[in-house]
């Protein structure tokens, strides 16, 4: 039987700092069945796991709260030889402290360069 297919996603905005706002995030998150991380503050940097179609739920209703300057940056496929995920699988998301948090996690998945490249950091870290 095969595993469901898993994507990745990439989501960027000028900030996340409101907190009724970010609660709501986080509740349309655990709705629509993706785990991921988040970085509040600014820049604001959504990365987050799902099916296809979970992960359409979540950018529409994540679009919804008409955050400053949203960007749903990339989506691409979780590789194949990796068995974990973002966050464990546990539907949410989970708030980490910098950017560097997100890289190492993308590094663990083998999406280090794929995650820098589209969110335009450059050199090697």
């Amino acid at each position: 039987m095969n595993k469901p297919k898993l994507l990745v996603s990439i989501v960027r905005m000028h900030h996340i700092s409101n907190p009724s706002k970010f609660r709501r995030l986080k509740r349309h998150a655990i709705q629509s069945n993706v785990s991921g991380l988040v970085k509040t503050g600014k820049p604001g940097v959504l990365v987050f796991d799902g099916s296809p179609q979970s992960i359409k739920m979540f950018l529409t209703h994540a679009r919804g709260l008409r955050y400053l300057d949203f960007h749903h940056v990339a989506t691409g496929p979780m590789p194949p030889n990796i068995a974990s995920r973002v966050v464990s699988g546990t539907p949410g998301l989970h708030e980490v402290e910098g950017m560097n948090d997100i890289v190492q996690a993308m590094d663990v998945l083998q999406l280090k360069d794929w995650f820098r490249e589209n969110l335009g950091l450059g050199g090697q870290g």
